[in-house]
């Protein structure tokens, strides 16, 4: 569809957006070509049956997770990519099996239409259809339609609505929602790289996108230095006449400009560079604000334009301050050359992404789940993740014909309730290292290490099994019995035999520290 409708779509997107050629053809092509092409490539191996392990109540029994179909999908796209918020989830609502509804958003008239028209030539339309219309339509469709999955990409007050639509049905929703992702600029950084690389991400699309950065702390010794290459870094992208510039976007629509002109007007920040805006032509200049306090105008909401507040910080330990004092955010920007400093933002900040020296890279990766958290949504996709998001787990089990385990069961329970009131915990992790990891450590090694950690002689293991739970296990795992007479026979018996028997070091981290020194 794409490759034999290049132009009409291309002109669609540029009547409804007036976005430059640059943008359209990266965004609205070549990520959903790419993900098309992974979709065809791996979609059999994620839905492949997943096998699991066998546990003592199911060690005759073939256990594995099956991903099925959920059944019809709606998934709602997004005004600032039209294409790209319809078509990454539907490719793997469709790789996962489901039939699709497509809700594109009424902002873009054209390529709704121009969709609507496509679509039904390239896909049954008993697999996928393409509904337009109004926020009418979705409320008429939301409480009247129940659907299996409900995608929405948009504004926080949008996926409020979805979400409390789909609730009368039950129906589980992802929320793709946004939200003010900041960028932290230390003191140790390439300024130039990071100036660049900031406002690249912040005047892409005009600022409307819902990775952009969304405004600035930055440490205080580096300001200066960084509105110096900020500015340049704007000069160098659009010239001296930013409206004139071929490769800067406008705002989507007046209502949306004259939100961002307020939140410009009622803020205490001063600006120094940009702040022209022109109304009959939907134009804000690439802006930065420096001077901004928390609880100015523009950290009210996500700002969705061309603005950038910066707020002035003596450590990074301030900057999580501010950071956690706000919903939390789509992605976290850390400009460091410091692995301690980026640890901080790592463990001390949630986010739906964490990226270091860099802008909204993330969202291009495949691989990469990609979603918010809280206010900025929940749930996963892209790439196998979609595949994950519209599949149901469903856990399937083929019980054995055999009657050995119900013969033995009341047996096994009275011995399961034994070990349960006479092992410590430390116990239990022992024996699942002995059962499972028994090919990863050299029977020399292991058996030193046993001896070390048991109250036990060596001479210890020379007895045969006896017990029936030792015989169950190794009719099971018939390598097991191989590993254990390599280290004297009976030591799974020994550590059954001694449960009352006191460890020498009874910490569980201490198993794990030597355990890391004897593999082989």
């Amino acid at each position: 569809m794409f490759e034999e409708n290049e132009d009409p779509i291309l002109a669609a997107v540029s009547e409804d957006f007036r976005r430059p050629k640059s943008l359209r053809v990266p965004m609205e092509f070549a990520i959903v070509k790419k993900e098309a092409c992974l979709m065809l490539a791996y979609m059999d191996d994620w839905l492949k049956d997943e096998a699991v392990p066998r546990s003592f109540m199911t060690m005759m029994d073939t256990s594995y997770i099956q991903r099925q179909p959920l059944g019809v999908i709606l998934i709602m796209g997004a005004w600032n990519y039209p294409l790209f918020t319809l078509l990454i989830p539907m490719l793997g609502a469709l790789a996962a099996g489901n039939t699709v509804l497509l809700k594109p958003s009424e902002h873009c008239p054209t390529v709704a239409r121009l969709l609507a028209t496509l679509v039904p030539n390239y896909v049954d339309k008993k697999i996928c259809q393409v509904l337009c219309g109004g926020v009418d339509v979705c409320q008429k469709l939301l409480a009247s339609e129940r659907f299996d999955h409900i995608m929405y990409t948009g504004g926080t007050a949008g996926g409020r609505a979805v979400y409390t639509a789909a609730a009368k049905f039950l129906t589980p929703v992802t929320l793709e929602l946004g939200g003010k992702c900041p960028v932290y600029v230390d003191s140790n950084v390439d300024l130039v790289m990071a100036a660049k690389r900031i406002m690249a991400m912040k005047t892409l699309n005009c600022g409307q996108i819902c990775v952009a950065p969304d405004y600035v702390i930055c440490h205080r010794k580096v300001l200066t230095e960084l509105l110096k290459n900020l500015g340049e870094a704007i000069e160098e992208f659009y010239g001296e006449d930013k409206r004139a510039s071929p490769d800067f976007g406008r705002i989507i629509n007046e209502m949306h400009w004259k939100r961002l002109t307020n939140l410009l007007s009622e803020t205490k920040g001063k600006t120094v560079y940009g702040g022209e805006a022109v109304q009959d032509d939907l134009y804000i200049a690439p802006t930065v604000v420096i001077d901004v306090r928390p609880d100015d105008s523009l950290m009210s909401e996500e700002i969705f334009g061309p603005i950038l507040p910066i707020l002035t910080v003596d450590s990074p330990k301030e900057a999580v301050e501010i950071i956690r004092s706000k919903p939390h955010p789509l992605a976290v920007y850390v400009f460091t050359n410091s692995n301690d400093v980026f640890e901080i933002f790592k463990e001390e900040t949630t986010s739906g992404a964490l990226v270091q020296n860099d802008c909204g890279i993330q969202a291009s990766s495949s691989e990469l789940p990609f979603g918010g958290v809280g206010q900025s949504g929940f749930g996963r996709h892209h790439g196998k993740h979609s595949v994950y998001t519209f599949s149901n787990p469903r856990s399937v089990m083929l019980r054995s014909r055999s009657e050995f385990i119900n013969q033995k069961q009341e047996e096994l329970f009275d011995y399961v309730t034994e070990m349960t009131t006479c092992l410590t915990w430390t116990h239990w992790e022992l024996l699942l290292w002995i059962t499972t990891d028994a090919c990863l450590i050299s029977s020399r090694n292991r058996l030193l290490l046993l001896t070390d950690r048991l109250s036990l002689h060596p001479t210890h293991f020379s007895r045969r099994f006896h017990h029936p739970l030792c015989t169950t296990l190794l009719g099971v795992f018939p390598g097991l019995e191989k590993c254990l007479r390599h280290l004297g026979h009976t030591v799974l018996e020994e550590l059954l035999a001694h449960t009352s028997t006191s460890f020498i070091e009874p910490d569980v981290i201490g198993v794990r520290e030597r355990r890391a020194t004897v593999i082989d």
